[in-house]
């Protein structure tokens, strides 16, 4: 146990999360889930993937303490109305990983949770592992190995695949080698560097490893209580390029709208950036709200398209978890906040 989490067990123990409960209890709780492992993908990437036994952990804590849990349409309408329960939490999921739809979805099911999950669509349709992060789970499954570049095709040059900074290193090198290579040219590759650094894999067939949902199973979900809305088609929204930003949320919606029960007005920032310059064409295209990687409680004064979330993970703890929907870490920010404008 970290000191940091040692201190919240303390601060628990003598009730500060009770009152905490009590202080925030108007604000509204945003948590923001990835993925669910399937395999060791939490191992690889804690803050990304979440172990399913921590997940059941989790909704099973949300159900015990009688945290309202609503669906992200009906908590922002109450909010913005100044009706909201009190201690209310929204359920979010970014990207649409496979183990979001065989694995957390009997779980809400069960609780009688709604969601939304947020569905990035390109690799949803061509079937494909996500790229970059397939690439860096590979890397690091190869860490300690040396790779010499050459086999790859790039220039010659030999990364010994020991720390973290040497790993990101190298793919670095290799997404940059990709950019213009299509999907087949990128599968070819994924499999050449499992090759190289011996790492069994096989991006065909039944392996589901950085696979997002199909298209058959997007369809399923609304029927489960999670509802899909965008997140973007190709996981970017540019800064400065009204263009671009129209093309990523009309491709994404058109893609979606095939399997969608509601209107597609909600937006997940892809790795929660965004820019306040972008909030007039988001508007334009009919976005009605956008959730972010901020940390924070949502309030009636809140920009629509600038919701604060909570990221959950495998690498926070279950006191963390406690102390963040108490509302306790809630106000420890707004008291930094408080202090750095004296």
């Amino acid at each position: 146990m970290s000191f940091r989490q040692m201190v919240l067990a303390v601060v628990k123990a003598l009730g500060g999360f009770g009152v905490a409960r009590i202080l925030t209890a108007p604000g509204l709780r945003i948590i923001c889930y990835h993925g669910i492992s399937v395999h060791d993908e939490h191992r690889f990437q804690p803050k990304l993937f979440m172990r399913e036994d921590t997940f059941l952990e989790r909704m099973a804590y949300l159900k015990r303490h009688d945290y309202p849990v609503l669906s992200l349409n009906e908590a922002l309408a109450l909010m913005y109305q100044k009706s909201l329960p009190p201690r209310a939490v929204v359920i979010t999921f970014d990207d649409g990983w496979l183990g979001t739809g065989t694995k957390a979805a009997p779980a809400l099911r069960e609780h009688g949770f709604p969601s939304t999950v947020y569905v990035t669509t390109r690799d949803a349709v061509n079937g494909m592992p996500v790229f970059n992060v397939a690439l860096r789970y590979l890397i690091w499954k190869g860490r300690g190995k040396a790779l010499d570049m050459y086999c790859l095709g790039l220039a010659p040059g030999t990364i010994v695949l020991n720390s973290p900074d040497e790993r990101e290193h190298a793919a670095c090198r290799i997404s940059e080698a990709s950019e213009q290579g299509n999907d087949q040219e990128r599968r070819a590759l994924l499999m050449k560097l499992a090759e190289i650094l011996e790492v069994d894999w096989n991006p065909d067939g039944d392996n589901p490893l950085f696979r997002l949902m199909t298209m058959e199973q997007l369809a399923q979900l609304p029927a489960q209580g999670m509802n899909v809305q965008l997140h973007t088609h190709r996981h970017r929204l540019p800064i400065g390029d009204r263009d671009g930003v129209e093309s990523e949320i009309t491709d994404n919606r058109v893609v979606l709208e095939r399997i969608a029960d509601r209107p597609l007005r909600h937006l997940c920032y892809p790795s929660g950036e965004f820019h306040p310059s972008q909030f007039p064409w988001l508007r334009a295209l009919g976005i009605e709200s956008a959730t972010t990687c901020l940390s924070g409680f949502n309030y009636p004064h809140t920009e629509r398209l600038e919701l604060r979330r909570f990221l959950d993970g495998e690498n926070i703890a279950q006191v963390e978890f406690e102390a963040e929907l108490s509302g306790f870490l809630e106000l420890m920010r707004k008291f930094r906040r408080a202090v750095g404008r004296r």
